[in-house]
């Protein structure tokens, strides 16, 4: 009888109390609202590019860049690609950071997608550019820890698996930025990147360089380009743009992930292919021996059996970081 004279209370108190476990439920998991407040990391992706770039334009103007490429190596392979001017006035620190920017100062540590490692050794392109790589990230995190006054940034690489979803790992928030492993030119998972994703400065750019045989036809690149039937070898840093540029129903890219130097070097003196597709700008950065019948034993010297060709394309890259929300993809040109 007390339940029946009382029921408009119990509905109320049970009302109440399924608020109060939604309540409860959003803060332990996440509501999309909840997401979407002033102090959500999912905001403040915008200011976080902003920062890389102002950290980028303060590197430069100090001749801090320099010294990495020069340091490395890389001063002959790398070029500069001035989007942005090393003009320190032009392109400030956000003043109020918030969201995912807040968030990585506060907690002083930064996600950072990575790819698989390579095998260590000079056959490989990418483990050229990975300590160059790891230099500019250290540099830039130092500068923005120097200009907010935070201390070091700790970096937490993350490994993104096969089939190399970056975008996805971005967006979802499994990673902060991406490094520079994709080119402003391409595209991940079917989406154009730059539509994709918010970038930031072009951190560094690298040629892309032709190696034919030395007795081969081609005097140029428009030679090669108009061969109908050329087959090119090429590296992962390498195998979007020549598969845009190389895409004749006849024409045929191959691309080598990991040991592509030497595997497409053999391949182009045993007549395999016609031509490897390389950032490096001559042939003084290749191995002084590779394998070329297959036992990996290097007994043979590519350098007197290949030569050159200029293609006066330059691919660019520089960090990633997610978009806002899935509406900014029709902003972000």
């Amino acid at each position: 009888m007390f339940l029946m004279k009382n029921s408009g209370g119990l509905t109320m108190f049970r009302k109440s109390l399924v608020f109060i476990v939604a309540l409860a439920l959003s803060y332990l998991l996440g509501s999309p609202q909840l997401l979407a407040g002033p102090s959500s990391p999912t905001k403040g992706r915008k200011q976080l590019v902003s920062a890389l770039d102002a950290a980028w334009v303060r590197i430069v103007d100090s001749g801090k860049y320099r010294q990495i490429l020069n340091a490395n190596g890389a001063a002959e392979v790398l070029v500069n690609i001035v989007d942005c001017l090393p003009s320190p006035d032009m392109i400030p620190f956000p003043e109020k950071p918030e969201g995912l920017l807040k968030q990585i100062l506060d907690t002083k540590k930064i996600r950072v997608g990575t790819m698989i490692d390579s095998p260590p050794g000079p056959e490989t392109t990418a483990n050229f550019f990975s300590p160059i790589t790891a230099d500019m990230l250290k540099a830039v995190l130092s500068e923005i820890a120097k200009h907010y006054g935070t201390g070091p940034i700790t970096v937490t690489k993350v490994t993104i698996p096969p089939p190399f979803n970056a975008t996805s790992a971005l967006n979802k928030g499994e990673i902060d930025i991406l490094d520079q492993l994709n080119a402003l030119g391409g595209k991940s998972e079917n989406l154009r990147r730059r539509t994709s994703r918010r970038f930031t400065c072009t951190l560094s750019g690298s040629k892309q360089v032709l190696y034919v045989k030395n007795e081969a036809p081609y005097k140029n690149f428009e030679d090669v380009l108009n061969d109908s039937d050329v087959k090119i070898c090429a590296g992962p840093l390498s195998t979007q743009l020549t598969n845009a540029y190389f895409n004749g129903p006849d024409q045929s890219v191959t691309t080598k992930h990991i040991f592509d130097i030497s595997l497409c070097l053999a391949e182009v003196i045993n007549g395999k292919a016609d031509a490897m597709m390389s950032p490096f700008p001559d042939e003084n950065f290749f191995p002084a021996l590779i394998d070329t019948n297959g036992d990996r034993i290097p007994d043979t010297d590519p350098h007197p059996l290949i030569r050159s060709i200029d293609t006066n394309l330059v691919a660019g890259t520089p960090y990633w970081v997610a978009l806002d929300d899935e509406s900014d993809c029709d902003r972000v040109k």
